[in-house]
């Protein structure tokens, strides 16, 4: 059954343009037909096509359900990489996986400081859909590291590194039933003054294993291990 996103589930409720378009001429679906529809909060419904127009696709509510508890927070606080591909790839990925919180940061060593937070939010809706899941995450505005660091965080923070601090391994430390928080650095590293920074406010420095990690490999391997602990 595909799956389709907008924000406001009523008994009666026409798609989108851009849904209505991918319904009708992309997946090429008729009047009759029951699809499944979300709004990233929680809410999941069965709707059939009533009027199966590419501009305006009209669906009527069959059954629906509520979610009332979202789950831990597994938050990944990651300087986007140069190439907005690879950014875009690791944001997909991690929200199929189970991303609730993706908060780009702005580091002293970030080679790309301008961004695109409405294709990011597409990128979002997507992989939503893609992974069938009913919460949305949320899509944090780009914010400097030493900032971000010094706002209270609850549950466990985490800082992957580089330097020769002694680290935990962060598979021992995770806990999903908890509101989890890493922050990654860009393809440069934080700087020393940025880890001292989040050490002097709690965050514990983890190693992700002995191999060399990109940026964006380094945020799935962080987030599988958020969901899967």
């Amino acid at each position: 059954m595909h799956t389709f996103y907008i924000e406001n589930i009523e008994k009666a409720v026409t798609l989108p343009e851009v849904e209505s378009k991918h319904a009708v001429k992309v997946l090429r679906l008729k009047a009759g037909t029951l699809i499944r529809l979300v709004n990233g909060k929680g809410l999941e419904a069965i709707a059939e096509i009533i009027f199966d127009h590419p501009k305006r696709c009209e669906v009527e509510i069959v059954k629906q359900k509520q979610q009332n508890n979202k789950p831990s927070k597994i938050a990944v606080a990651i300087a986007p990489t140069k190439s907005n591909d690879r950014i875009e790839w690791f944001l997909e990925k991690a929200i199929e996986i189970g991303l609730t919180d993706f908060i780009p940061l702005i580091c002293k060593n970030s080679e790309r400081k301008k961004f695109n937070e409405a294709r990011w939010q597409k990128v979002a809706i997507s992989a939503l859909k893609q992974s069938h899941g009913v919460w949305i995450p949320t899509i944090h505005t780009p914010i400097k590291v030493d900032a971000f660091i010094k706002q209270k965080t609850e549950g466990l923070k985490t800082i992957a590194y580089c330097g020769e601090f002694e680290k935990k391994d962060f598979s021992s430390i995770t806990d999903s039933s908890k509101n989890q928080l890493i922050l990654i650095g860009p393809e440069g590293d934080f700087t020393p003054k940025e880890t001292q920074l989040a050490f002097d406010n709690g965050f514990t420095p983890v190693s992700l294993g002995t191999n060399r990690l990109r940026t964006e490999t380094a945020g799935i391997v962080a987030c599988t291990l958020m969901k899967f602990s």
